[in-house]
């Protein structure tokens, strides 16, 4: 398997700017603070900026003004309406909007989730119901940006199906620190480090390939899915790194047990041992993690009666146990009203 990352920091030369090289064509993907509609741009040249005129300037602050004015004349009189900021979007009308959107297309989203997910197929009735407005407030939350290829409805509820699954027993499941996910079409080549990824995760989103996310759904035995691999990665970042306070207040705690249980094995796979685990588990620890997460799902007969420490810890850390008819462990943990 290619190489995979949690933390990409980069350098000062490459903070603006993070580029994807897939097949020979450079796609640029910048800052979510410069990027321009859905695809990537160059950043524009700061000397040429400083070249306009103050004039030009004053014009295009002109233009900007009476476009503000139009959109508030607009709103207060009735007519296109204005998207409400993201960040100004209460919990319970993200639910609200969720649930319209449920009512209008459920059903095709019901179908696309039971022909590409067999988590949410082996749910009951009503958890389905839980599992697709989880998935529709997640899809709705965040930015989708396609790379190389043309976005579908249908990818958009996949990928947030996705997190989801890991997500389903915690009242948290946003995964806030990430407003903008990035699809690219097949495996990719950052510029940092010249190696191939199917993904990864840095400050600028999670990448995901859609070709291999795809792959590790059509085959759920074989305990590789990139999907469920890169959002392990993006709620450990999430909760060290990012919206720590908005996560159940143990949960960090029991990551940490996660830990304590994962560490002897982790050393064994660094020694050489043999493991149900793949050597690309041995890594470092943050890729343990990612790929105990794929065996969770994906064989957790076997990885629960090989590692029944660390299937445990990972159980209680998420709140559920794949090999459950009910999945979720705790109902009270998970927000759902008894």
């Amino acid at each position: 398997m290619p190489g995979d990352t949690t933390y990409a920091f980069y350098g000062d030369s490459l903070k603006t700017k993070d580029y994807v090289i897939i097949h020979n064509d450079t796609i640029w993907i910048t800052e979510a603070g410069e990027q321009s509609g859905r695809y990537g741009f160059p950043v524009n040249d700061i000397a040429k900026e400083e070249q306009t005129d103050t004039a030009g300037t004053n014009g295009v602050l002109a233009i900007v003004v009476m476009f503000a004015v139009v959109l508030l004349l607009v709103r207060f009189f009735g007519g296109v309406e204005v998207p409400e900021e993201e960040h100004l979007v209460t919990p319970k009308m993200r639910r609200k909007r969720a649930t319209d959107k449920a009512s209008e297309n459920g059903h095709i989203y019901d179908g696309w989730l039971s022909k590409y997910n067999p988590y949410y197929s082996s749910l009951s009735p009503e958890l389905k119901e839980r599992f697709l407005l989880r998935t529709i407030e997640f899809a709705q939350a965040k930015e989708f940006r396609f790379h190389a290829m043309v976005e579908e409805d249908y990818m958009l509820i996949l990928l947030s199906g996705a997190a989801i699954q890991l997500t389903f027993g915690l009242q948290n499941y946003l995964l806030e620190y990430f407003p903008v996910i990035h699809v690219i079409r097949k495996e990719y080549t950052l510029h940092i480090d010249q190696e191939t990824y199917y993904g990864h995760v840095s400050r600028n989103g999670i990448y995901i390939s859609w070709t291999h996310f795809m792959e590790g759904y059509s085959d759920y035995t074989d305990a590789v899915n990139v999907g469920l691999h890169e959002m392990a990665h993006a709620i450990s970042y999430d909760v060290f790194l990012g919206m720590q306070d908005r996560h159940d207040r143990s949960f960090k705690e029991r990551l940490r047990y996660f830990q304590q249980e994962g560490k002897p094995v982790f050393r064994a796979l660094k020694k050489g041992d043999s493991h149900i685990l793949d050597e690309y588990a041995a890594t470092n620890f943050d890729e343990f993690w990612a790929v105990s997460i794929e065996h969770f799902f994906e064989n957790p007969v076997e990885f629960r009666d090989t590692e029944p420490g660390v299937y445990q810890a990972i159980c209680d850390l998420l709140n559920q146990d794949p090999t459950k008819p009910e999945k979720i462990i705790d109902k009270k943990l998970a927000g759902i009203r008894t």
